[in-house]
């Protein structure tokens, strides 16, 4: 198949990496999944409970129909290999990690991987590759002579434990089971490389290691194969993997690669939830204890849409978990899985930004899962109702961003945690007094989104009265929200006796979201570009800053005040879509790349968020996040039908040459190449 186409006084700032220590005392409350009053029921029993019950993505259906999970899984150890048998015995084999946090390649179905590592002076490379259904044979290779140690932690999460005994040329540990049972799991080592095994509360093995003889061994509960048999399997693998992975080639670089590498590392397990999911990151403030796993709820929906490249298993249990704690009221907290400090491992104090039905909608897009939407609708569809139940404090139909707590924590429901966006509102009864120019538009976007899941389930009542929702929410932002001395659309102040409320102005990418849900004819979108475009604010080499470049804060640089960060980017991205020249559209897709790839190709970093003065990575250096810069780039080469079929994306702008290569659309993979600004498409064999 060919395809040719051409309040007033300024809070204290609040982030999540200070979260913990954030006022959420007697706001969250712990809530555990199941049925939620209001949803339909089939038998007595809710769709979306029987979806948690039956449903629990790749950790159940690895080790009850595969055997054992096989991974890189463990949060705090991004070197080790985790063997997970039937969730009552996790054995990790902790071979070592590069300092620096960078991810390795891993395929999607935990069959074969790579990392490297630095020993002293010696460069070391890890390869491992899946056999049968318990057992799994490494490689490691070096530049130079080296002595190395690896660990085997005698509790690597909660309920695992073991006992360890020495065996020839090995180790042999028994996994016990809080049943009485003992799970036999074993190690060997080629001879040539075992230099001594070491008991204690935790193993370790020591190897030497030399050019010409790299260290082989295989692990796993059930039989092992040969040490002989290491080679053949790895390069087989290897070689499988590296024909089957989704990619990219030409002038931008392996763009679509670096999402998956990114992405399929950050798949961490928890014995508590028993599940494996897309989580942000590894290290630092995200995780410090293996089995609480931060899912923020906007953060988490881009993991899934970003992990569907690949992964649409992982990336679709990663969009259930974000709804999986849905409140009575319908909302969808903050984040989940993850210790409040009050107790909780729920913040129930405030909401985030509805981008998950997007999300969930472009992860059906590339797969054509429609049971995948039939499982999340009803949640997402309640999500989308409590909106204007709880966040319209002055019942004026337009919604403002709130908490049960204070100011801080309505900011920190934005996503942008300190922004000055909202400075000089306040905040009255549980509500900023501001009507949300982000909201609004994010809102209707999901409004839009809804009505066309409801269409693909069939539902016409629920598509028009969704239609209608967001063509009505677009006539409030023109009607209240259009700043016509700006040429802008602004969060306003709430009307106090009869007066109209002032327009907040310290102009962010905010202002920009009305495009993002085609609320402006023409002429106002026309006006929101040249302010988006206009190179003394926004349009520099290294877009697109959270502060325009003549606000009095943007020299801060400092988290949301200046940064570039990926998010925004793809949501502005989403405007840019609708309302964008060619030129335009190109332009964006390529900084944005850029920008991500000149970080990920020089030090391996996939960055919370960017310095748009010079476009170096900044805060966390592995926040899954940062690859949405890398999906505009997608984006920008094709989109996908309504029949699930992919096309061009029609644009002169777009010069260089460009390939993809087993990229999904409609459940099929696709090579999609770009070439002088005409694209051709090439449906894919299923061979091997």
């Amino acid at each position: 198949m060919e395809i040719c186409m051409a309040e007033n006084e300024t809070p204290a700032p609040v982030s999540r990496r200070g979260f913990i220590s954030s006022a959420l005392a007697g706001a969250a409350v712990s809530v555990f999944p199941g049925q939620l009053p209001g949803e339909a029921a089939t038998d007595g029993h809710s769709k979306v409970a029987d979806n948690d019950k039956e449903e629990q993505g790749p950790a159940a259906s690895l080790t009850s129909k595969d055997g054992a999970l096989i991974g890189n899984v463990h949060a705090l150890l991004p070197g080790a290999m985790a063997f997970i048998k039937d969730h009552n015995a996790g054995v990790v084999l902790d071979i070592g990690s590069d300092t620096t946090g960078r991810p390795g390649t891993t395929s999607p179905d935990f069959s074969y991987g790579t990392w490297n590592f630095q020993v002293e002076s010696a460069n070391l490379s890890v390869e491992w590759g899946r056999v049968g259904a318990e057992s799994a044979v490494f490689r490691i290779r070096t530049d130079r002579n080296v002595t190395m140690q690896m660990t085997i932690p005698a509790n690597p999460w909660r309920p695992f434990f073991h006992e360890f005994i020495k065996a020839e040329n090995g180790i042999d540990a028994n996994a016990i089971t809080f049943d009485g049972n003992y799970i036999p799991w074993s190690l060997r080592v080629d001879p040539a490389s075992l230099h001594a095994v070491h008991l204690g509360s935790d193993a370790s093995i020591e190897l030497q290691i030399t050019p010409e003889h790299p260290a082989r061994f295989v692990a796993g509960y059930s039989s092992l194969p040969a040490i002989e048999a290491v080679d053949l399997t790895l390069d087989r693998a290897s070689a499988h993997y590296a024909r089957h992975r989704a990619q990219a080639h030409g002038a931008w670089g392996d763009f679509a690669g670096a999402i998956t590498d990114n992405l399929n590392n950050n798949r961490l397990y928890s014995s508590l939830t028993q599940r494996v999911g897309n989580v942000i990151g590894r290290s630092g403030w995200l995780v410090k204890d293996p089995d609480f796993l931060p899912y923020f709820t906007w953060d988490s929906s881009f993991n899934g849409l970003l992990a569907s490249i690949e992964d649409p298993s992982t990336a679709m249990e990663t969009i259930r978990t974000v709804l999986r704690y849905q409140l009575p009221d319908g909302m969808i907290s903050q984040v989940t899985e993850w210790p409040t400090g009050t107790g909780s491992f729920v913040n129930t104090a405030c909401s985030n930004p509805p981008v998950t039905a997007l999300c969930a909608w472009k992860l059906y897009q590339r797969w054509g899962d429609r049971q995948f939407l039939k499982d999340v609708y009803p949640r997402l569809l309640r999500w989308h109702d409590w909106w204007p139940q709880f966040s319209d404090g002055n019942r004026n139909g337009l919604l403002e961003w709130g908490s049960k707590v204070d100011f801080r924590l309505a900011r920190l429901a934005t996503g942008w945690d300190d922004t000055p966006h909202f400075d000089g509102a306040e905040f009255r009864n549980g509500q900023m007094t501001a009507d949300a120019v982000d909201l609004n538009s994010l809102w209707s976007l999901d409004a839009e989104t809804l009505s066309k899941i409801a269409t693909a389930l069939n539902r016409p009542e629920d598509a028009h009265r969704l239609q209608a929702e967001h063509l009505e929410m677009n006539r409030r932002i023109n009607a209240s929200l259009w700043n016509e001395e700006l040429g802008l659309y602004c969060t306003r102040l709430w009307s106090e006796n009869g007066k109209p409320g002032d327009f907040l102005t310290r102009i962010t990418p905010m202002n920009f979201y009305p495009l993002i849900c085609g609320a402006p004819d023409a002429g106002r979108a026309q006006r929101v570009l040249q302010t988006l475009t206009d190179p003394r604010k926004f349009w520099g080499p290294w877009l697109m800053p959270t502060l325009p470049y003549d606000d009095p804060e943007y020299a801060t640089q400092e988290y949301w005040k200046g940064h570039v960060w990926g998010p925004v980017n793809y949501l502005v991205w989403q405007g840019l879509r609708r309302y964008g020249t060619q030129s335009q559209q190109a332009e964006f897709a390529r900084r944005s790349v850029s920008l991500f790839m000149r970080n990920w190709t020089t030090l391996g970093t996939c960055n919370e968020n960017y310095r748009s003065t010079d476009g170096s990575g900044d805060d966390h250096p592995h926040y899954t996040w940062g690859a949405l810069l890398c999906q505009i780039g997608i984006e920008a080469i094709f989109d996908i039908d309504a029949n699930g079929l992919p096309f061009g994306l029609q644009n002169n702008a777009l010069t260089e040459d460009l390939e993809l290569r087993n990229v999904p659309a409609g459940g099929r993979l696709y090579t999609i190449s770009l070439s002088g600004g005409i694209t051709k498409i090439r449906a894919q064999s299923n061979s091997a």
